[in-house]
């Protein structure tokens, strides 16, 4: 099927599909369990002590899911940027450009996350890697504990701010759901 074909057969432009494709709902849900479980690993790490295996278990498990964010989050962007996004509900139109600027937002989010964590990391001397799939990724920055601060306080203040920005998302499309009645919600499930 080609990229102005829809399921039904009929012919589809980017913007004029009733839902999104099976790649961008992968995309979503991918991204979206892997966030949710860098979440979970860095609040579980609080209960941790520190310079314990159960600690530096659940920051690999934060590293390693932030990493897998970034690298799904290049195809992801790409793949909306070439198929484009189902054409908007009807409603008013601040609504649907709140919501076009919320999906840019999170996507700034689930780049810039993994990368500011990456150079906090990297900047405390350290490199990520992944030895169950056999990877290090390289340095950007070199050792410097003044930047590891810097990045590390950014990196966690975005990401407070990102739960907020998720909650948002989650409540909008609910609302969508629930009380306009539309198919927002729907549009991002498989059938």
């Amino acid at each position: 099927m080609n990229r102005l074909q829809s399921a039904s057969g009929a012919m589809a432009f980017p913007g004029t599909a009733r839902r999104y494709d099976g790649l961008a709902i992968f995309f979503h849900w991918a991204v979206f369990l892997l966030i949710a479980a860098a979440y979970a690993a860095i609040e579980l790490k609080g209960f941790a002590g520190k310079g314990t295996p159960a600690r530096s278990l659940t920051m690999a498990a934060h590293e390693g899911a932030g990493v897998l964010v970034l690298a799904l989050a290049v195809p992801r962007l790409l793949w909306r940027l070439v198929r484009g996004a189902p054409a908007a509900e009807p409603g008013p139109r601040w609504m649907q450009r709140a919501g076009g600027a919320m999906h840019w937002v999170l996507y700034l989010f689930i780049v810039a996350q993994p990368v500011l964590g990456l150079l906090a990391l990297n900047a405390g001397g350290h490199v990520l890697a992944l030895p169950a799939l056999g990877i290090e990724i390289p340095a950007l920055v070199g050792p410097d504990q003044a930047l590891k601060n810097q990045v590390k306080e950014i990196h966690e203040t975005l990401g407070t701010a990102f739960y907020l920005v998720i909650g948002l998302h989650a409540m909008a499309a609910l609302f969508h759901h629930y009380m306009l009645g539309d198919n927002t919600l729907r549009r991002m499930w498989r059938r």
